[in-house]
Parts: structure tokens; C-alpha cells; sequence
């Protein structure tokens, strides 16, 4: 007796979640072990199959949406009532486990790269943040159901202007988001994905928003419902530290940036850590591993906000990524799109390009004209010498470098130079 690839995917969509035994039996009962195990292990590489669990508990299922809709066109009230899978977050192994496809990654990262070449991530998110501030603080609290639309959003972030006839917490929301976002672009470099930082990014966003204010930026310890769902989250506050630390432990393990940014979205909403404010929570810190690989963020402008929540509830009942995945991906190619041509003209430029104007041009002139290449010491003993404070030195001497670095002859006129003074200058 022979078996196909159909009959795998026919034995499960009649049983889901089955084991190997199960499928073998049901099967290819006279297959070897060996056989089915690789035409399961072809099916999963493939992406047409799903596992959950892990050892004897290894389930499969098929992969796609559809399993998600069909699960949701049940009214959430008649739906079984189902609790926290520990399993869930276990049988996630950085590294071995991919909730999002190598395809789909490619995709993705070529997506996502700006155009105009490779540069210092905290650059780029420096470049991006004024969009990105107003972009993913509205779509954030629209999702939320935020009824300011993006030009009230622009004119309260950059004007502090609240919109008439609003309710002030929605201005509150809005204003949280952009504190949050700022602080993940202005601490880019020390940023990670540690439990401080967590708990920073949920205290912005939830800042006097919650009743009890002390619950900002700190685990809960009581019960939450989500609406909607009949999805019912851990209650027990030891159990959650505990799920929240190999969460944290997981999410840093995780080498792509997209995979990292993916998991967050499904495990912190997941495992509700918060008295409130989860989801906004994992909007934000998705966007931690994207901007600091330098990669275009998710802004979530594009989002359905519908499909957002469908596929949140897959997550929350069935554990089943499939329609969250296809919902975020297709959310951030059309936001990568957004932030793939930058600005020309930077929005605020560095102290050092104004306040030491005089000094850079000297500095950069003698680097060219009498070094012939830029040396750091030399250019910091002549910051000191110059009167520039201490507190001010390195990023003077940085930006005099950069200067130096992106010259050529179209533009030596900035530094009293000629194109000819360039010969045998050591640039980069």
C-alpha cells in the first residue's frame, strides 16, 4: 500500500492536530516510520503543515487562514472556553522553529532595506522618526479605537494641538505612543529586548491611562478578560512572571529581525502580561529588531483592523499563527514601501552643524589640506583647544569625520577647499 501527500492532508483536516503514530496508522499503516516522517517534515518545510507541541505531544495540522475563518465563523459564545497553552511558548526553539517562512523573510528584507544603500541603524531611525511618530501612533490608537484621524494626530504630535470635540484620553493615548516610540529611536543602540525594556515602552504607553497607576510598567496580578474570545488568559501572577521570562529569554535567542519582530506580536498579547495595554505594547517593541538591523518599521497604517483581531484570536484559541502571519506580512510590505525613499533634508540638524560650524570647516579643512586623512585624537585635542565642551566633544569630532567622509569635489566648496585638494586624501 503506497500513500501521497493528499492523504496526509486529507487524514488531518478530518483529524486535527494529530500525532505520527496517529497519522501513520490512519495513513500509511504499512509505510515505514522513517517515510511518513519525512513526508510529514517535507509538508511542514513546505509550509502546508503546522506543528504544535513537542516529543509525544508533536501535533499537525494544516497550515493557512482558512483553518483560522472556519474557527471563527462559530460565534465567540459558542465557542469552548479555552485556557493559557504553556505548550504553546515551549515549543517555540530559537533557531529550529519559524513562524515565518524563509520566503516570506526574503520577501520581506528586500522590502524592507531603504533605498540608497546599508546605513548606521540609529541613522535611519533618526531619519524616519517624524513619519514614524505620526504613522504609528495613529494607526496604534486607531486600532484601539482612537477616532482622531491622521492630521489631528500630525497637528497634536507636532503642535500639541487637541482636536474639538474629542475625548482627552484619546489625545493622551496618542501622546503616550509618541513618548514610547521616541524612546526606542533615541536609545536605539543601548535598546534590547530585555525585561527593563519592556516594562519602559509599557510604562510610556499606558501612562495615566490605567486606574491603578502603579500597574505601569509592571506584571499583572489579576484576572483579564479579552472581548470577543472565548480565549481566557492566565490568572495566576507567579505563573505569568514565569511565562514572561522565557518569553524574554526566547525573543533574544531569535537572530532575524523579522522572526523576532513576528514573535512579539503573537506572545506578548498572548500571554496578556499587562493589566492592559498589550497589544500596543507589542506594536511598538516589534519595531525594536527592525530598526536596529536598519530595516524599514511596521507602521501599521495599512492594517486591517479586523483581520488584526481575527488573527489575534486564532493565536489566542486554536495557537494557530496562519492568518495573523499572511495579516502582519502584507501589512508591512505595504508599510515598507512608505519608508523605502527618505527625505533629503534631515528635520533637525545636529547641534555640531550649527553650533561649531566655524570649528568643522576648520577641523575638516585641516584633515584634508595637512593630514590627508581624518585622526581622531588630533581632531578631539583641537575641539578641546577650540573651547568646545567636553559634553560636546565626541559628537563634534563624529560629525567632523562624517563631514570628511562625504566629501567630494561638488562639494568642497563648504570647507574653502578645491577639487584638487582632494588628491591623496584617505576618505573613508
Amino acid at each position: 500500500m503506497t500513500f501521497s501527500e493528499h492523504d496526509i492532508l486529507d487524514f488531518l483536516a478530518e483529524n486535527p492536530s494529530a500525532g505520527r503514530d496517529a497519522i501513520h496508522k490512519g495513513v500509511a499503516r504499512n509505510a515505514s516510520e522513517t517515510t511518513v516522517w519525512r513526508a510529514l517534515k517535507r509538508l511542514v518545510d513546505e509550509g502546508r503543515l503546522e506543528v504544535s507541541g513537542r516529543g509525544r505531544a508533536t501535533g499537525y495540522q494544516i497550515a493557512g487562514s482558512a483553518v483560522v475563518r472556519a474557527h471563527l465563523s462559530v460565534p465567540y459564545n459558542r465557542r469552548p472556553p479555552i485556557g493559557y497553552q504553556a505548550g504553546f511558548l515551549d515549543a517555540y526553539i530559537p533557531g529550529k522553529t519559524w513562524y515565518l517562512s524563509q520566503a516570506d523573510r526574503d520577501r520581506m528584507l528586500e522590502a524592507g532595506r531603504p533605498q540608497g544603500g546599508e546605513m548606521p541603524a540609529g541613522t535611519y531611525a533618526r531619519r524616519i522618526l517624524e513619519q514614524l511618530l505620526v504613522d504609528l501612533s495613529w494607526a496604534s490608537s486607531r486600532m484601539e479605537g482612537n477616532t482622531y484621524d491622521v492630521l489631528q494626530t500630525e497637528r497634536l504630535i507636532r503642535f500639541g494641538e487637541e482636536a474639538d470635540g474629542k475625548n482627552r484620553k484619546e489625545a493622551l493615548m496618542i501622546l503616550n505612543h509618541k513618548e514610547a516610540i521616541q524612546y526606542v529611536v533615541e536609545n536605539l543602540e543601548e535598546i534590547s529586548l530585555r525585561r527593563h525594556d519592556l516594562f519602559s515602552v509599557h510604562a510610556l504607553l499606558s501612562d495615566g491611562l490605567l486606574a491603578d497607576p502603579a500597574m505601569s510598567g509592571r506584571l499583572r496580578a489579576m484576572p483579564v478578560r479579552i472581548s470577543h474570545s472565548s480565549y481566557r488568559p492566565l490568572d495566576d501572577a507567579v505563573t505569568i512572571q514565569e511565562e514572561f521570562d522565557i518569553l524574554i529569554h526566547k525573543s533574544l535567542q531569535i537572530r532575524d529581525p523579522f522572526e523576532q519582530s513576528f514573535f512579539l506580536l503573537v506572545h506578548i498579547p498572548y500571554l496578556q502580561a499587562f493589566a492592559d495595554v498589550n497589544k500596543r505594547t507589542s506594536r511598538v517593541v516589534s519595531n525594536i529588531p527592525l530598526l536596529k538591523s536598519g530595516l524599514a518599521p511596521m507602521s501599521f497604517t495599512t492594517m486591517d483592523d479586523r483581520a488584526y483581531i481575527d488573527g489575534l484570536i486564532g493565536v489566542y484559541e486554536l495557537n494557530n499563527v496562519s492568518l495573523f502571519r499572511e495579516v502582519c506580512i502584507d501589512a508591512y510590505l505595504a508599510s515598507a514601501e512608505r519608508y523605502r525613499v527618505l527625505r533629503a533634508e534631515v528635520e533637525s540638524p545636529e547641534k555640531a552643524a550649527l553650533t561649531y560650524r566655524e570649528f568643522v570647516r576648520a577641523a575638516v579643512h585641516q584633515c584634508v589640506v595637512e593630514f590627508k586623512e581624518f585622526r581622531h585624537e588630533e581632531v578631539l585635542a583641537m575641539a578641546a583647544e577650540a573651547g568646545v565642551p567636553e559634553t560636546d566633544r565626541d559628537g563634534v569630532v563624529a560629525y567632523v569625520k562624517d563631514q570628511l567622509a562625504g566629501l567630494h569635489e561638488g562639494n568642497v566648496i563648504r570647507f574653502r577647499l578645491k577639487a584638487e585638494d582632494l588628491e591623496g586624501v584617505i576618505l573613508s
